[in-house]
């Protein structure tokens, strides 16, 4: 790129009002952020998610609910909680009550929600009260009911005490409720869905903390692929959101921990310093898992908030605000650094595919100047290439068509350093401010990296490194049909195993 075309795509606006994804999950109107309540049930992906009907900025918080049955095409139900007297419906998680544990079936399987009652005290914002409660649904999810013995876990003093993760941990033979408590999370284990004990608490000196407390925690087990002889061939893994705060210019992020969890306590693979990052990109929040997925299946699937709070409530909205990411195939593989998570665009992608686009150039080793691989993109397209660098080479690859992003690759002579810039104003402080960037993401250790990348109305989600490395970005750039280009900026390259495929549009 010229620095007269950076200095024009600095200058470009986001005003205008956004197109709506066709391949991410978007709320009929009004505001959306964190999924909630992840559950497959009766061959149905159930998709809740906090949500604010009556504006486009967050409010009182309802669970809206929407399902699928192939992860593209969704079906918008009716809201499944209401704030009400008691307060509002924060996160929190969903299972199937297949044994009529709780005993609200009458014997037979049922949907449960756990959900945090966030209620303030005084009207003021700042004081408030959150406990756990529970809702319950005999009819596949269409309509619920609150539990009359709530809230099934009060706070007793704590204010930041939330986000509720229920699993069954069969070893144990008992279920285990992760929550966030302030800067930790505590375990809390049951016999019977409705009465709840503290066993273990973690995260204190562990991780990254910030300001702001930590919230949306999940918990699952993987095996772990390239595990060596006499090397357990599982492990846990415990997903944390840390929200914004004044000294995080970097906004909100989720970070996981790899480790060992007995039924009680989590134990920490890592030393305490280690802070892994789901993503590296701006826009990939409150990660959340679905539960029980057939055994025959046998993939832990999970799906973020394309978004971040340093300017969620700014970004550009056309009657509604707030989208999901692709639904991603969670992983563990054995690197040099220890276990870390892959991830993989949700296989179910392919059946939106349309018949292969070829590229128009970048066959062969190519030297510096500006390559246009694709003369004509999509809107909407899953692609895929493998960028092999000489040493001391630099790349700047512009996916997202209208140049709103670029992203950078250095070979340093180990391997391919990584770096990600993004573009773009509305007019509004917070967003103006907050939204451009300019990040070094992380490092591939190879001269090749592989990419793929899903292309969306107002997004862009990258997968380098075979999904080692996730890079999630909002971009709102027009999505007129411009090329797809390579710079070589020092050395050369070469591209290898491209595949472009436009994708029809998912109906919402």
């Amino acid at each position: 790129m010229t620095a007269s075309t950076l200095a024009d795509v600095r200058a470009a606006s986001a005003r205008l009002a956004p197109a709506r994804p066709s391949l991410h999950f978007t709320p009929p109107e009004g505001w959306m952020n964190d999924p909630n309540g992840l559950v497959y049930f009766e061959g149905e992906y159930h998709l809740f998610y906090q949500y604010h009907p009556h504006g486009r900025v967050w409010g009182p918080m309802h669970w809206g609910h929407a399902v699928s049955r192939d992860l593209c095409h969704w079906q918008h139900l009716p809201i499944a909680l209401y704030p009400d007297e008691a307060g509002m419906c924060f996160s929190g998680s969903a299972i199937v009550d297949r044994y009529d544990t709780s005993g609200l079936f009458d014997g037979e399987p049922g949907l449960l929600a756990f959900y945090t009652e966030h209620r303030v005290l005084s009207g003021e914002p700042d004081r408030f009260d959150q406990a756990q409660c529970l809702a319950y649904s005999r009819d596949r999810g269409r309509s619920w009911q609150k539990y009359a013995g709530n809230p099934i876990l009060a706070s007793h003093g704590i204010q930041d005490f939330r986000d509720p993760k229920v699993l069954w941990h069969a070893p144990s033979c008992r279920w285990v409720m992760a929550l966030a408590c302030g800067q930790t999370i505590r375990f809390y284990v049951s016999e019977n869905l409705l009465d709840w004990a503290l066993a273990s608490e973690f995260g204190d000196g562990q991780g990254a903390h910030t300001e702001h407390p930590w919230e949306c925690p999940d918990l699952f087990e993987l095996p772990v692929d390239g595990a060596g002889a006499g090397e357990p061939v599982s492990r846990w893994v415990l997903v944390v959101g840390i929200g914004s705060s004044k000294e995080n210019p970097f906004g909100s992020f989720t970070q996981y921990f790899v480790g060992h969890f007995d039924g009680e306590c989590f134990h920490n693979d890592h030393s305490s310093e280690t802070v892994l990052m789901m993503d590296a990109g701006r826009d990939f929040y409150a990660v959340q898992s679905w539960s029980d997925i057939p055994e025959a299946d046998g993939r832990r699937l999970a799906i973020a908030w394309l978004n971040n709070w340093r300017y969620a409530n700014q970004i550009p909205e056309a009657g509604w605000r707030g989208a999901m990411s692709f639904p991603r195939e969670l992983m563990l593989v054995t690197t040099s650094e220890g276990v870390r998570l892959r991830q993989a665009f949700a296989r179910e992608w392919r059946a939106l595919a349309t018949e292969p686009v070829a590229m128009d150039s970048g066959q062969g080793l190519l030297g510096p100047g500006r390559h246009v691989l694709l003369s004509a993109g999509d809107c909407h397209a899953h692609g895929r290439m493998a960028l092999t660098l000489a040493p001391g080479s630099r790349v700047a690859l512009d996916l997202q068509q209208g140049e709103h992003q670029a992203l950078e690759l250095e070979h340093d002579g180990h391997g391919a350093r990584v770096r990600h810039r993004r573009w773009g104003k509305n007019r509004v402080a917070e967003f103006d401010t907050h939204f451009p960037h300019d990040l070094a993401v992380g490092r591939v250790d190879s001269e090749t990296v592989t990419l793929e990348w899903l292309l969306d109305n107002g997004s862009l989600e990258l997968l380098l490194d075979e999904g080692k490395l996730s890079i999630t970005q909002l971009s709102f750039a027009e999505p007129a049909g411009l090329s797809l280009g390579l710079d070589v900026l020092t050395g050369e390259c070469r591209v290898e195993a491209f595949a472009y495929h436009p994708l029809r549009r998912a109906s919402q």
